[in-house]
Formats: C-alpha cells, sequence, structure tokens
C-alpha cells in the first residue's frame, strides 16, 4: 500500500512541474500506457562456495547466474508537449532469485522523439528510479537504486489511439548479498491512450 501512495505522490509532483514548465509552449498530452513483455536479468552473481573445489586453505567462491527470466507487466504516464516528455512508470515481474520471487520498479524517465510528423514516431529514453525485491515470506530487500535507458516507437493507430514497441535496460540494485550490477533487458509492447 505504502509503494502506491509514493507512486501517487511522485505523478502528482510531475503533473504540476510539467503544468509549469510547459505553461507557455506548445500544448500539453497526456498518454497512459499498459505494455507487457519479458525480463531478462544477466550480470548477476551470488557468491557461494564451490564444494567441489575445496582444499586446506578453504573453498572458491563460485559465481553462478542466480535469476529466472520472467515476463513483465508496464504501465504509467506520460505529459508529452513537442518533441519532449517526462514519463512515471511501475511495473511488475515475477523474477526468481533465493527466497524472491517478484521485483516491482518504479520509475521517471525524460523522453525525447526524434520525428512527429508520421505515423511512426521513434523516442529515445533515460531515467532513475527504485527497484524492490520481496518474497512469499513477507521478506524484502527495501528499494534500491536503478537507472535506465532505451528506446521505441509509437505507432499512431488514430488520434488517441497508439502501439508502442520499446526495448529498456535497467541497471543496478539487487538483493542483499550479490555483488556487480545487474542489468534487467525489457522487451515490452503495448498499448497508448492519448487525451489532448
Amino acid at each position: 500500500m505504502r509503494t502506491k501512495g509514493i507512486i501517487a505522490a511522485w505523478l502528482l509532483l510531475l503533473s504540476f512541474t510539467c503544468t509549469i514548465a510547459w505553461g507557455q509552449g506548445a500544448p500539453l498530452s497526456v498518454e497512459v500506457f499498459a505494455e507487457g513483455g519479458g525480463s531478462f536479468i544477466a550480470n548477476t552473481k551470488l557468491p557461494v562456495a564451490c564444494p567441489q573445489i575445496c582444499g586446506p586453505s578453504g573453498c572458491v567462491t563460485c559465481y553462478p547466474l542466480s535469476f529466472s527470466n520472467a515476463g513483465r507487466l508496464f504501465t504509467g504516464v506520460r505529459f508529452r508537449t513537442g518533441h519532449d516528455a517526462v514519463e512515471g512508470s511501475y511495473s511488475y515481474s515475477p523474477n526468481q532469485v533465493a527466497g524472491y520471487n517478484r521485483l516491482n520498479l518504479i520509475s521517471f524517465n525524460y523522453v525525447r522523439y526524434l520525428w512527429m510528423r508520421s505515423k511512426v514516431q521513434p523516442f529515445a529514453t533515460i531515467g532513475l528510479g527504485a527497484n524492490r525485491f520481496s518474497g512469499p515470506l513477507n521478506t524484502s530487500t527495501g528499494f534500491g537504486f536503478v537507472w535506465n535507458y532505451g528506446g521505441g516507437a509509437d505507432l499512431v493507430l488514430q488520434r488517441h489511439l497508439a502501439l508502442r514497441l520499446e526495448f529498456r535496460d535497467y541497471v543496478g540494485g539487487q538483493p542483499k548479498y550479490f555483488i556487480g550490477a545487474s542489468h534487467n533487458i525489457v522487451p515490452s509492447a503495448g498499448i497508448v491512450f492519448r487525451f489532448q
């Protein structure tokens, strides 16, 4: 419940900021989107002892790949004027790792549309956020810092409706005892509703 309150507060703050910043520019468009896709986590290592490589001086540390690949549900709102937009989003993924089986992620992004005068409107994005791993026994890692980058395109179907295809890499925050940075590769597709 606390996560929903945090998301609502950030989206409200974001909407006030956009209204003030874009008050004199092009008309503001509000987009609500829902997407689904994959969640592939790489470069995540858990140091464990290798029982087959133990000697008088101790055991050698192994670094097995410990996460599963899973799906992802992704939703949010984008405030857009001209080529520029800001976005607040939330995503959920059931990735499995040592006692954790849920990954929640909140992200705030800047989006730059490369061109807009056609049915296909490509964009690039970069942003900051936080992720949290949690499990069935009310275990949680708390929120950890994460940043992301990526790109995609909107295929405009009608004035207020578009299909969105995108690809992002979320880098950072991992559960306790894991070392290195994780890369959560997320290809996704979904629907966009535009209000103007």
